[in-house]
């Protein structure tokens, strides 16, 4: 870890001309989920372009984790009812074990627990080891590990956004308030 990069790190709202950049991190990534990701969720949900990245600008909420400026990290948030959907919580490969991630899991956790939320859930593939060991360390908890399952959550909220093979996880608000100083 780099700790000189981790304290010049900034969070905050993506802006238009920041989405080349976005397009960019998600693609850093392509090459991690080739083996395992159905060809057609690869193409249309990380193997982006621009005018992906415009689609969903207007429909997500984009934050954006800057180095000096550059964008190295980014999530997007949705309301799902009760919980935050986090869609993308993504590091540019380069930047990938200097606790950005963490920082976007730490600042959508506020969000949930600022916007009265009872908690946060993503999706992700169980053999994305990497995004696997971060999120369980975070305290996400798989709570459906099949398609259908997935799919049926919250009324089909998710159907729209369910990658084949992929599992849902959730974190808890009520984990703040038991977690020891220095835990999420």
């Amino acid at each position: 870890m780099n700790a000189s990069l981790t304290a010049s790190l900034r969070l905050r709202p993506t802006i238009e001309p920041d989405l080349p950049a976005v397009v960019e991190i998600l693609q850093s990534t392509v090459d991690w989920y080739r083996p395992f990701t159905d060809p057609d969720d690869l193409a249309t949900q990380h193997a982006v372009d621009l005018s992906w990245a415009r689609e969903n600008f207007e429909q997500r909420e984009f934050w954006s984790a800057t180095i000096d400026g550059e964008v190295v990290g980014v999530l997007t948030l949705q309301d799902a009812g009760d919980v935050l959907y986090l869609g993308y919580v993504y590091v540019h490969e380069d930047f990938v074990g200097n606790r950005i991630g963490r920082r976007l899991l730490d600042h959508a956790a506020a969000q949930a627990v600022a916007r009265g939320k009872r908690g946060m859930v993503l999706i992700s593939h169980p053999e994305a080891t990497w995004a696997v060991k971060a999120y369980t360390k975070y305290g996400f908890e798989c709570i459906a590990d099949t398609d259908e399952a997935v799919r049926a959550w919250n009324d089909r909220w998710l159907a729209t956004y369910h990658e084949q093979g992929f599992h849902l996880w959730q974190w808890s608000v009520e984990r703040l308030a038991s977690a020891r100083p220095g835990e999420a």
